[in-house]
This record gives structure tokens, C-alpha cells and sequence, in this order.
């Protein structure tokens, strides 16, 4: 009685749902009843793709090639010889090896596979070039669908990106099985529009929003903690605009699912990008957390954000006594031969931190009606030049239009290309300054913003009765200059100039440190 393993094999979990393997199973079972063998192993293979994935990497091909080797069967039984594969370029040559070791390849729906002659050979490789072209016709007839339903719809299946939902709005299959479709969570949505506003106007990096989060007790959509990448993944994906990507399809916009603007997905696209083209983040020292500020130092002279390194100081007292003491400095990683600086390479983080915690303190504790205004001058006219400059280019648009009539009723002196290309210029001109009135009106939101939270920062200090910082502790004294510091230059001799997250500026010309 000959000996005989099985093979059964499914490329998609739905098959698995339909009873394929069972079906299989019996029709295997009822033919080695027929001929008189006995089945001593059934190998199992669900949701594995004869096509796509090599033997190599198919565990149950493996086993059955080991047991081969070692003789343990006589005859290996597939339902349909494309359950061994459907590869044209491996799977005949994987048939062939199994009966040179000694193993009959039998097919309940196609008999026995034999290589007695050429023509053997011959009609193996065809039965397998046609699986491997019939896989590969799915495979394009699949993706065109995906890619005219992700055009329809926006959703073709799979988890919902974080931000969104699923549910059903009472879209069906063919089959009348409802569909899933995406809508925006609320509460999601509003974490992610937090994180395009920090990353593109706080200018807190990725990681810094993670751990932020995770402080918050938020979490990732599959309820894991967010880390640097998982943010940028949010940064990066076109999905909060509206607009779904399928490989190189890139659908129209899907007005109800967007949760970003268009100017601000942009501007973080231009900051992924900006950080892309600097230099590796050579500023990344163990000792960034003993500074009040490790992410927000930049170089007044090349613009370089600056590195935190720790020395020891040694000082020889009179009596002949030794005192030694680490040192912190704040380093321009620029000042070396092949990148020139003409500013300090050293500042002194224990001269720099006090003075900035000391203008910190003061805008923090001044009066009321002394604080920091926003900067909002600056958005306002340039606002109100670019509204003169929309009102001027709609009045050339509405006359272009007047001319057009004109040319319809034969009195024009232009013609009607000519009139085309001027408004097409027009609107183009039009829209290109409408966009940058959305970008200044946005960044002058954020302002007032940052402003009322600044308010309400100081109005919690004071109220726990903190009037000054030097009573926090370092991590706390950091996160309040990490709210109200957007960047901090640093200059020969010490001078230091802070931008304020609430806009406006403060310059400290003495000698704070070297």
C-alpha cells in the first residue's frame, strides 16, 4: 500500500471561510480510497499565495521536500496540481524534483504528472506558465478595481487611520453584504490637528509629540504607545487633506474626510523635508535633559542648532585644595575648519540658562497690562497689502470677463485666445494670493492662541502661588520654557536673542556667558 501526504492550499482567508480546504480534503480522501493508499499527513497552507510567495518561504513545501529526503512517503496528492503553485519559473522545476527523489506527484483532477519524455516536460511547464498568467490577470483585474473603488469611495477595506471610523452608510456589495465606509472621529481628528500645530508652528519635533501624548494617556489605534515615527506616519499621510493614494492613483478630494488644510499639510511637508537635507543630528548628547533648553539653542552666526556637551572643571585653590565640578556648555558644532563659523564654539549653559529663565520669569510675572502682546502688526499688513492686491486682480478679472462679452458681440479689439490666456494668468495670480492670505491668517490665529495660553500659564503660577520659576523643578522650569520659547540664538560675547511662542522678541546685548 503506497504512502501518501497531502497538500492543501488556499491564497486568501475568504477562501478559508468558503470551505476550500475541506472540499479539497474530501476530494483527496475519496481518490486515495479509489486507488488503495493510505494518507499517514495532511499539510495545511491558509491564506498563502501560490503566486506571490516563493517556496522558500512556504513552510509546508519545505516539510514536504524534508520528508521527501527521508523517504516517508510514496505519492504526494494535491486536489489541483496550482496547490504546489502557480510560479512559471519555480513551481514546474519543484514538480520535477519531487519525482527524481522517488515521489509520485498525483492531481486528483489531472492524474499523475510523469517525465518519461520531452513532451512530459514539456506539458508540465505549460500547465504552470498558464497558472502564473491566469494569477497575474487576477492580479491586475484585483488592483483595477481597488483602484476605481478607492476613487469612488475613498475606503476599500482594512483598519481606518487614525482620525477616523469605521461605518456603515449603507453602501452593499454585489452580494448585498453592507459595506464599511470611513467618517471622521471627533475626538481623534482633534489630536491630529493638534500635532500638524505643534509640529508646523510650535516647531516641537515628532518625538517630542509622543511623548506628550503618551503623558496624556493617549494612545495609537492599535492602543500602543505613540513614538517619532507613528507621528510622522500622521505627518505624512495625504488622508487628513481629503485625498486617498492607492500606489500612484491619488484620488480627487474627499470633502468629509478632511480634517487638514491644504496650506498647513504643505508646511509640515516642507519641514519633513528641511529636515531631511540637514546634516545628521549630530546635537543628540546624553546630557540635552540637564539644560533648560537642548532643542531650542541656535547659532546667531551659521544658524546651526546647537549640541549640549559636559567637561570637568578643575580649580587649584591657594591651599593647594582641588575643587572639581562638571561644567555644561552649549556647543556650535560648526566652528571647525570644514564648516567655518564666525561665532563662539563655546557657551557657558550655566552663564546662558539664568539669564534666560530670568526674561522668562519677567514676562511671566509682569502686570497684567505689561505682558507680551501677540506679534500681530506684522500679519496684519501684510494681510491688508494682500487684500488690496485680491480686490486689484478681481477687478482685472471682472473686466477680462466684461471684454468677453465684447468679443462675443464682435466689439472687441482682442481676441479671444488672447482674452483666455489673460484670465487664465488672472485667476492663477488670484488663487496663488488667496492662499497666502489663508497661510498669514492662520499663523496670526495660532498667535492669539499661543498668546491665551500664555495668559492662562501665568494665571496658574501665580495662583499656586509660584512668582517665580527658580521655586520649579529643572523638568518643570523646561517644560514652561519649551511653552513660551520658540527659538533662542546665541552670539559672540554672549548676546542672546529669544522669540517668543506669543509672539515678539526680547535681546539680551551683555555678556551673559563664553
Amino acid at each position: 500500500m503506497k504512502r501518501v501526504y497531502c497538500l492543501y492550499r488556499v491564497s486568501t482567508t475568504a477562501q478559508v471561510e468558503k470551505n476550500d480546504l475541506p472540499m479539497q480534503k474530501q476530494a483527496c480522501h475519496a481518490f486515495a480510497k479509489t486507488k488503495g493508499w493510505q494518507i499517514l499527513r495532511e499539510l495545511y497552507e491558509k491564506g498563502v499565495s501560490g503566486f506571490t510567495c516563493p517556496a522558500e518561504n512556504r513552510e509546508a513545501l519545505q516539510l514536504l521536500k524534508e520528508a521527501a529526503l527521508h523517504k516517508q512517503f510514496d505519492v504526494l496528492l494535491v486536489f489541483m496540481f496550482d496547490r504546489l503553485g502557480r510560479r512559471d519559473d519555480e513551481t514546474p522545476f519543484i514538480v520535477e524534483w519531487f519525482v527524481k527523489n522517488g515521489i509520485e506527484v498525483w492531481s486528483v483532477m489531472e492524474g499523475e504528472q510523469r517525465f518519461d519524455d520531452h513532451i512530459d516536460k514539456l506539458l508540465n511547464y505549460i500547465r504552470f506558465w498558464q497558472s502564473s498568467g491566469e494569477s497575474l490577470k487576477t492580479s491586475i483585474r484585483t488592483r483595477a478595481r481597488m483602484e476605481q473603488l478607492i476613487q469612488e469611495h475613498g475606503f476599500v477595506g482594512g483598519v481606518a487611520p487614525y482620525g477616523y471610523q469605521l461605518c456603515h452608510l449603507g453602501r452593499t456589495n454585489r452580494r448585498g453584504q453592507e459595506l464599511y465606509d470611513l467618517i471622521i472621529d471627533p475626538t481623534a481628528a482633534q489630536i491630529v490637528q493638534d500635532v500638524f500645530q505643534q509640529y508646523c508652528f510650535d516647531r516641537i519635533g515628532s518625538h517630542r509629540i509622543a511623548v506628550s501624548l503618551n503623558r496624556q494617556g493617549h494612545r495609537t489605534k492599535q492602543g500602543a504607545l505613540w513614538n517619532a515615527a507613528s507621528i510622522r506616519a500622521i505627518l505624512c499621510n495625504p488622508i487628513y487633506t481629503g485625498i486617498r493614494t492607492f500606489g500612484k492613483i491619488r484620488t480627487n478630494r474627499f470633502a468629509h474626510l478632511q480634517i487638514i488644510e491644504d496650506d498647513l499639510f504643505l508646511l509640515a511637508q516642507k519641514r519633513i523635508e528641511d529636515s531631511r537635507l540637514d546634516s545628521p543630528n549630530l546635537g543628540a548628547t546624553k546630557y540635552r535633559q540637564e539644560v533648560l533648553l537642548p532643542a531650542e539653542m541656535f547659532c546667531m552666526h551659521c544658524g546651526k542648532r546647537l549640541t549640549v556637551t559636559r567637561n570637568v572643571k578643575t580649580i587649584i585653590h591657594q591651599d593647594g585644595t582641588r575643587t572639581t565640578y562638571p561644567r555644561l556648555n552649549y556647543i556650535c558644532i560648526n566652528k571647525s575648519s570644514l564648516h567655518p563659523c564666525t561665532g563662539q564654539r563655546s557657551y557657558s549653559a550655566k552663564k546662558i540658562d539664568p539669564v534666560v529663565l530670568s526674561l522668562l520669569s519677567m514676562a511671566l510675572f509682569a502686570e497684567i497690562n505689561s505682558s507680551p502682546q501677540p506679534g500681530l502688526y506684522k500679519y496684519e499688513v501684510q494681510m491688508t497689502e494682500i487684500q488690496k492686491d485680491i480686490e486689484r486682480e478681481q477687478e482685472n478679472l471682472d473686466s477680462l470677463k466684461t471684454e468677453v462679452i465684447a468679443i462675443l458681440q464682435g466689439s472687441s479689439a482682442f481676441g479671444s485666445d488672447l482674452i483666455n490666456d489673460l484670465i487664465q494668468q488672472t485667476k492663477s495670480r488670484l488663487a496663488a494670493l488667496q492662499e497666502k492670505q489663508n497661510v498669514l491668517q492662520a499663523a496670526a490665529n495660532h498667535q492669539r492662541s499661543q498668546h491665551a495660553r500664555f495668559i492662562e500659564t501665568r494665571k496658574r503660577l501665580l495662583s499656586a502661588g509660584i512668582t517665580e520659576l527658580s521655586q520649579l523643578s529643572l523638568p518643570q522650569r523646561q517644560e514652561f520654557a519649551r511653552q513660551s520659547i520658540k527659538r533662542i540664538e546665541l552670539g559672540r560675547g554672549g548676546v542672546i536673542d529669544i522669540e517668543w511662542t506669543f509672539g515678539g522678541t526680547s535681546h539680551y546685548p551683555d555678556s551673559a556667558g563664553g
